[in-house]
């Protein structure tokens, strides 16, 4: 595809932290801060489930229109680029007042994912590309730092913002403003110049082929089950937005029955908001921070794949213990919080494990890299669509519940899987280009 490019030098890793922030901000709006004001317009948690779901078909889709970045101007311009068209998007969809101009808000959002997932294209081709083998322990925690960390507090000044009565235009701003800048970051990296010596219909087809290499590889097979699996999906992150009403109504049911229906609303809604913003502010963002260098450091150490499963028990652990608690807000606190270091854990294990199943120097990385994580959104989106089909005959137990069984039984399928097919051991590469 790219001509051999000339020798360059290494990104420091912790540079992703801020080349990620773009894609973080969108990712947790459709997390976080969309379940949050969908929520707030009494959309039922059924429903925002199948919100999420939309908001994640450009990333199962992103494998397909990856190729965009591995193709004319550098990674780093398509990045800012992207992060500048996103960041419209997200303006104009949070002007859109729920639930009168839901499809309007909805398809501002969809735009916004698609090229949020080019973004992560970008960062992923950039990584793999560039850095050297050594690294990428170090680039997953910072990338997910980035992207989880970062684009988490954005998303909680904008929660903040909206539950004490500030304008949609004013969050819009912000919300817009702290996803474009920090991707002008991106003019800090030395990227050669690319040579391309194809047009963008032959990339296309290119990528008919990097899908046939990847499932003909066990090494590309077995990463793909891995991504494909609930394990590690972290996908309550998603939802806990939406059900903090829940654990905040028991705390106040009492004090809210004695009030008028408007009077009970604007203090449900000044509670969640102060509730959201915490465990999604500094507190959770450090918690994320942490469970994002322990999982790179370990990975760097340890077996990948055997982190990645680790993931998924940590995970399970949390849903179990919030399940058999009372719906307090003090579990809620607890258990997001701990969430958030688990979530920091997982997807440091899965970009480490990515970007090792792809290895060094391919050509076409953006590509790859997008394939593997659109199977792993594919898994975020299907969990947490089953977990919220149990909030309306088994409470929030029943979704926390959820969660934890599918991990458990993805942990104990794929730990059987790799054990059979001998997959535990060092990755070999997906082979490469020519």
């Amino acid at each position: 595809m790219d001509a051999a490019p000339p020798t360059h030098r290494p990104p420091p890793p912790w540079l992703f932290l801020f080349t990620c922030i773009p894609y973080g901000v969108a990712g947790t709006f459709s997390g976080v801060l969309m379940p949050y004001l969908a929520k707030r317009a009494h959309f039922e948690l059924d429903s925002i489930g199948w919100f999420v779901t939309l908001l994640f078909v450009p990333s199962f889709l992103q494998f397909l229109y990856a190729p965009l970045v591995d193709f004319g101007p550098r990674r780093k311009y398509w990045l800012i680029l992207l992060s500048f068209l996103g960041a419209v998007s997200l303006f104009a969809a949070l002007q859109m007042p729920l639930p009168d101009s839901r499809n309007a808000f909805l398809a501002f959002a969809f735009a916004a994912q698609v090229f949020a997932g080019l973004i992560s294209s970008a960062n992923g081709g950039l990584m793999a590309t560039l850095l050297t083998d050594a690294q990428r322990g170090k680039a997953g925690f910072w990338y997910n730092t980035g992207n989880l960390a970062a684009g988490g507090l954005a998303t909680a000044i904008a929660i903040f913002l909206t539950g004490h009565g500030y304008t949609d235009t004013t969050v819009g701003v912000v919300v817009g403003t702290l996803m474009f800048l920090p991707s002008l970051s991106a003019l800090a990296i030395d990227e050669p110049l690319r040579v391309t010596t194809h047009t963008l219909r032959t990339a296309l087809v290119n990528l008919l082929r990097e899908v046939k290499e990847i499932l003909w590889t066990r090494a590309g097979l077995t990463g793909l089950l891995l991504c494909l699996s609930p394990v590690g999906t972290a996908a309550l992150t998603n939802f806990f937005s939406g059900i903090a009403s829940n654990y905040v109504a028991h705390d106040l049911a009492a004090e809210l029955a004695k009030l008028s229906k408007a009077a009970a609303d604007k203090l449900l809604d000044e509670k969640v908001s102060d509730l959201v913003a915490f465990v999604s502010g500094p507190v959770g963002l450090v918690l994320m921070a942490l469970g994002a260098f322990i999982g790179g450091f370990l990975c760097d150490r340890t077996n990948r794949r055997a982190m990645y499963l680790l993931s998924g028990v940590l995970t399970a652990i949390v849903g179990i213990v919030m399940a058999v608690s009372p719906p307090t807000q003090l579990t809620f606190i607890v258990g997001a919080l701990t969430y958030a270091l688990v979530t920091g854990f997982c997807y440091a294990a899965f970009t480490a494990t990515v970007l090792e199943t792809i290895g060094t120097g391919t050509k076409s990385a953006s590509t790859r890299y997008s394939l593997f994580t659109a199977a792993g959104n594919v898994a975020i989106s299907y969990t947490g669509l089953i977990d919220t089909r149990f909030e309306k005959h088994h409470g929030v137990a029943g979704v926390v519940g959820s969660d934890a069984v599918l991990n458990i039984a993805g942990v104990v399928v794929l730990g059987f899987v790799f054990w059979r097919l001998g997959s535990f051991g060092k990755t070999k590469h997906v082979a490469a280009e020519a």
